[in-house]
């Protein structure tokens, strides 16, 4: 989390088309991590994707988390940041070991690759939402970023 941020204040702040772009590059690193990890069967190699997947995960994590801050009004970050956190915990952290456990016991039971490939591959609809929004924010300029 200290190296997103850093980067993120290093181009320009969370208002930055900068910024956004590298959140965008870096969610597309951190899928190329995560996607290969179901089909392979090395220990450190898998160790080593899970380590990158995670650094660019928290790498992401504070600056989306202010840019999405940086769109509501002063007296409303609060209860934004609550809301973030809350959704954060119940829509992500929390059902993520009941899912693979419910796809591990489907069936005849043992399906372990199928249950940390759903894992692994539902970033996939964050990461074309942030490429999307990067795309939008660029070519309209929705949010008033600077550009660079």
């Amino acid at each position: 989390m200290v190296v997103g941020g850093n980067i993120t204040t290093k181009l320009g702040g969370y208002n930055s088309e900068r910024a956004a772009k590298i959140c965008a590059l870096t969610s597309v690193f951190c899928l190329g991590c995560a996607i290969p990890i179901p089909f392979l069967d090395n220990f450190k190699i898998v160790a080593v994707l899970l380590w990158f997947l995670l650094f660019f995960g928290g790498a992401i994590l504070p600056a989306m988390t202010g840019m999405m801050l940086n769109t509501v009004k002063a007296h409303q970050k609060t209860a934004a940041n609550s809301l973030a956190n809350l959704s954060y915990n119940l829509l992500g952290y929390l059902p993520a070991p009941f899912v693979y456990g419910a796809i591990y016991d489907s069936g005849d039971g043992g399906n372990s690759r199928q249950a940390m490939a759903t894992l692994m591959f539902s970033p996939i609809i964050s990461a074309s939402a942030l490429i999307a929004a990067v795309y939008l924010i660029r070519r309209d300029n929705i949010l008033g970023y600077r550009k660079e």
